[in-house]
């Protein structure tokens, strides 16, 4: 069932092609087009897992628990290579291993507040926060209602790894800070 807020939601979408909207909690957060800096580290970490998984950005991504007020498009959605060439408009959260958000210069706290809860709810196995601001990544793992119970910091340079069922090594050696 659709709701009201979800319906206007795809109002002020579809009238705004140009920008890029999310929904949190019923919250409608806009944004212009993706700055370069911010485009190059999502190329850098999306390339490193298309060989071997499903990758997606800035895909519809739903989840029947965010009833119906919050919608998400990650920077990129990591799912099983069954995925690969599927067309689907909207991505089943239940489905994807592993989301990435390159945080925001702009509304900050979207990515390392609010949608650390969204994601965890979702049971999203991983959740990668890439941050140009302060130069650090921070992997979250082990979902646990609106939370994860285990979490990685590491500086930019620094390896990142991500275990089962993705088991691969985020190189960080590309990104840096805004």
């Amino acid at each position: 069932m659709q709701t009201e807020e979800m319906r206007r939601f795809e109002q002020l979408d579809a009238a705004f092609p140009d920008y890029h909207a999310e929904m949190i909690d019923g919250e409608v957060c806009l944004s212009t087009s993706v700055a370069s800096a911010h485009g190059q580290m999502v190329v850098s970490i999306a390339a490193q897992f298309m060989s071997e998984r499903c990758v997606t950005t800035k895909v519809d991504t739903i989840y029947e628990g965010w009833q119906g007020r919050t919608l998400l498009r990650p920077d990129i959605s990591v799912a099983h290579s069954s995925y690969r060439g599927t067309r689907l408009a909207k991505f089943p959260a239940d489905e994807v291993t592993l989301v990435a958000e390159i945080v925001s210069e702009s509304n900050p706290e979207n990515d390392t507040e609010k949608k650390v809860r969204k994601y965890a709810l979702a049971g999203i196995p991983y959740y990668l926060i890439v941050n140009p601001i302060t130069g650090r990544c921070l992997l979250y793992s082990l979902p646990s209602g609106e939370h994860y119970r285990a979490s990685l910091k590491t500086d930019f340079g620094e390896p990142v790894p991500i275990g089962e069922p993705i088991s691969a090594t985020v190189d960080t050696s590309a990104l840096y800070t805004y």
